[in-house]
């Protein structure tokens, strides 16, 4: 994959890429966050910063009137470019200095990845910028309140929903947070599954790459599905989100945080 920048961690062994072993409910988190950014970024100019290889890209892209991909990780952008070409214009980037002009974009989405970004107050700011006037800043986030969360490697700090309701507003944001995938303690495999999460977490055993995880997922959960490069319409069931108010959130698995800029 070529030379390594000095002092970027490996990203793609934690990033969902082409032929990543998933389990169900990891297709339909999958779908349903792509499923919320393309109907954000209809009709509008629009950034994913930490795009990743670009899974997303193609359904995002379809929708918008503009997408621009950013990354930090050099070897994920270029399985992006291997696979989109000249379809989507892919910049590396830090998310703490934003290579654009202030109101370059309606819609900024930021999924899985906040927790990665060492200087996260200084990336809200930058995207509160990049953001023109009455546009929208999305993140899609696993939820560290479930009493089951494990941290990712190379993670810094996961937003709890009114964390990042104290970080938005204060930037001139009006904050919306949903919820969904409930977390499932009293059936069967889900059960299961929570308390195997709890055990290798306890132990020191969780993998450290997403394939060393899938190889656990298996004694769990037999069929694991492999990611295409680019998400297509009807990949996985598109899961309900449920509007939840201030305060801890400990019944879903994932929060969606959409901040509205008030600016007019």
């Amino acid at each position: 994959m070529g030379r390594r920048s000095a002092g970027v961690p490996r990203f793609e062994d934690v990033t969902e890429t082409t032929g990543t072993p998933v389990t169900a409910e990891g297709a339909s988190m999958i779908a349903t966050r792509y499923h919320v950014a393309a109907d954000l970024a209809r009709g509008k100019r629009v950034l994913e910063l930490a795009c990743g290889s670009g899974q997303g890209l193609g359904l995002v892209g379809r929708a918008a009137a503009r997408l621009v991909g950013g990354d930090l990780s050099a070897p994920l952008l270029r399985q992006a470019r291997v696979h989109y070409g000249g379809r989507v214009p892919l910049v590396r980037l830090s998310a703490e200095s934003l290579p654009f002009a202030a109101g370059a974009f309606d819609v900024a989405l930021c999924c899985e990845a906040s927790y990665y970004i060492p200087h996260m107050e200084q990336a809200f700011r930058e995207l509160a910028r990049v953001v023109s006037p009455g546009g929208t800043v999305a993140f899609v986030n696993a939820n560290p309140e479930r009493p089951d969360f494990i941290t990712s490697p190379h993670s810094v700090h996961y937003h709890t929903a009114d964390e990042f309701r104290d970080a938005l507003e204060p930037l001139g944001f009006d904050v919306t947070v949903e919820g969904a995938f409930p977390v499932e303690q009293h059936r069967g495999r889900g059960r299961a599954a929570s308390l195997a999460r709890r055990v290798l977490e306890g132990l020191g055993l969780v993998p450290r790459t997403l394939r060393g995880r899938a190889r656990l997922k298996r004694l769990v959960y037999r069929t694991l599905l492999e990611l295409p490069p680019e998400l297509g319409h009807g990949f996985a069931p598109v899961a309900p989100r449920v509007t939840v108010p201030s305060g801890p959130v400990r019944e879903f698995k994932v929060i969606y945080v959409i901040a509205r800029s008030s600016g007019v």
